[in-house]
């Protein structure tokens, strides 16, 4: 007892009370903090359990900026708390690799297409020399022909010489002969008896001669001098046509190498053309990734977050900032399915936030998922024996005047 009155006296000596004063403070005011925190929480679930409200949790449509080249920051056009449109400029990543890159590709696409068109070139005259070696072909193939037709008709000329005149002919100038010898006869009469002048005469004879030689040549055959021209010709006639065969295969030969190298060509043509797309590919493909390295927003909102600075290194996947369309919140609840009842999409609700105190904004539920969340109440002295499982409920709001911010406490009272 004693040792506690002595306590006492040295808690309340003024030396120790002055050493220990701001310790004393501070604990009051946490003890004080506690204490309003507990009762004010306390309030707010008898509220909640006495209005049958729910709390949801703000969110909003946010947009991650990323890049997808890696690089430097060399400019950004925004702050945050700004508010942007659809495609305006927000971080700049440095180009200069990429631009290097471009360079190079536009010289490999001029140099590929001056390869194009030598190429090209070269195909034409390719097929130029073929076009004109194929003529050469078809004038080669009628002067061919021209000397086997010689062939032939010296060939005939020379069976006729060898073999004589055929019957019908040796009758024919028989026949001739005869027709000539009978008109003399009756011409002599005539000349006899004074009807016919002598010259008149002659030249009948004349012509029953010249039937009689035609008729002897018939029989006979050829003389030997006409069967060694004949024979001449028909030798001369082959020569012609050895000769013509011969021109017919090398102009034949030549329009196959000329074939060949219009294949050539093609084919030359064809890589360098292969060789022109593979660079001007790669171009758009750089070109793409130098329209990338400007990042531009993909939503019209409010900058909520950057989160690098100019001449920072950035890799692809690593989030720069945020955009945030706060004109269209909405706010989620988990709602236990025994609160379930009653409730449709479609239906206005009451809703408070703690960021605005001592006003109400109207809501319109939009969703009730059809599937519980993963999260599950156990059983406990509130709902029995029983697990409970809880829905999301979608929350558009109607007459937001405030702007809201992602992860902010909505009160909601299902019950107007």
């Amino acid at each position: 007892m004693e040792a506690v009155k002595n306590k006492l006296k040295n808690i309340m000596n003024s030396k120790w009370i002055g050493e220990n004063i701001k310790k004393l403070a501070i604990v009051l005011v946490v003890a004080g903090f506690a204490i309003v925190i507990t009762v004010g929480s306390v309030k707010i679930y008898a509220q909640n359990l006495k209005k049958d409200t729910s709390q949801g949790i703000v969110y909003a449509k946010d947009v991650s900026l990323n890049t997808k080249i890696p690089g430097r920051i060399v400019k950004l056009y925004v702050e945050e708390g700004q508010k942007v449109n659809v495609g305006d400029p927000v971080v700049e990543i440095s180009s200069d690799e990429l631009q290097a890159k471009k360079s190079q590709l536009l010289a490999q696409i001029e140099q590929a297409q001056a390869g194009v068109d030598a190429s090209q070139a070269l195909l034409e005259m390719a097929q130029g020399n073929y076009s004109l070696s194929q003529e050469r072909v078809n004038q080669a193939e009628a002067g061919l022909r021209a000397s086997e037709s010689q062939r032939d008709m010296a060939k005939a000329v020379n069976e006729k010489a060898e073999n004589g005149a055929r019957s019908q002919e040796v009758i024919q100038a028989e026949s001739a002969y005869n027709l000539w010898k009978a008109t003399y006869e009756r011409a002599t009469t005539l000349y006899d008896g004074g009807a016919l002048t002598k010259q008149k005469l002659e030249e009948i004879k004349t012509q029953m001669d010249v039937a009689e030689q035609t008729f002897n040549m018939a029989k006979e055959g050829a003389r030997s001098e006409d069967k060694k021209a004949a024979a001449a010709q028909v030798s001369m006639a082959d020569a012609g046509v050895q000769a013509s065969l011969s021109l017919y295969n090398q102009a034949c030969e030549a329009a196959n190498i000329a074939l060949a190298q219009v294949n050539q060509a093609q084919a030359g043509l064809t890589a360098s053309q292969g060789k022109l797309e593979q660079a001007k590919a790669g171009l758009q493909e750089v070109e793409v990734y130098l329209e990338d390295t400007v990042i531009k927003s993909p939503i019209a909102g409010t900058v909520t977050t950057i989160n690098s600075n100019e001449g920072e290194l950035v890799s692809t996947g690593m989030s720069i900032g945020s955009i945030s369309n706060l004109d269209k919140c909405w706010v989620d609840v988990n709602l236990d399915e025994d609160k379930l009842k009653g409730l449709e999409e479609g239906q206005t609700v009451n809703v408070k936030f703690n960021a605005f105190k001592g006003k109400d904004y109207e809501g319109t539920i939009v969703t009730v998922n059809k599937q519980p969340d993963f999260a599950v109440k156990k059983a406990t002295n509130e709902n029995g024996n029983f697990d409970i499982v809880s829905y999301g409920v979608k929350i558009e709001l109607n007459n937001l005047d405030e702007s809201l911010r992602p992860g902010m406490t909505a009160v909601v009272d299902f019950v107007n």
